[in-house]
């Protein structure tokens, strides 16, 4: 991801010639820690032919998903192919949701499949995920 700041606008062209024509940084051009959570909901879709797919370090898909009747808030968590995974769970997701809805972007990563046995099975590993704000 670059931080250069692309000069398009006459304020930004102005703002170049100040600077001799030097591409301007931008102030926080990065990726904001959250949270970490686990991914709510496994046993309910599709994890089966996800897992191959799925490893530490792999990104996921957030979609918002208002017309859920158990949660206005919902948060369905999605793997790039589109396989539905679950949700991020409830308690987790208004400020989230919030986020979301005002047009900031969340990025996820998967931090670990099945790495606590006590939330884990063959069939339905416990993921872990890390879920960031890029800003």
């Amino acid at each position: 991801m670059t931080t250069a700041l692309i000069i398009t606008t006459s304020t930004q062209q102005l703002m170049a010639k100040t600077f001799d024509r030097q591409a301007i940084s931008l102030p926080f051009g990065r990726d904001i820690f959250l949270l970490e959570t686990h991914v709510a909901g496994l046993a309910y879709h599709q994890i089966a032919p996800a897992l191959p797919d799925l490893a530490a370090g792999k990104s996921l898909t957030l979609r918002r998903e208002p017309s859920n009747t158990h949660d206005p808030l919902a948060i369905e968590i999605l793997t790039a192919g589109g396989l539905k995974l679950g949700y991020v769970p409830r308690y987790r997701n208004p400020v989230l949701a919030r986020l979301m809805d005002a047009g900031k972007q969340l990025i996820t990563t998967v931090t670990s499949i099945g790495a606590d046995a006590r939330y884990s099975t063959d069939e339905q590993p416990d993921i872990r995920l890390n879920i960031s704000l890029r800003d």
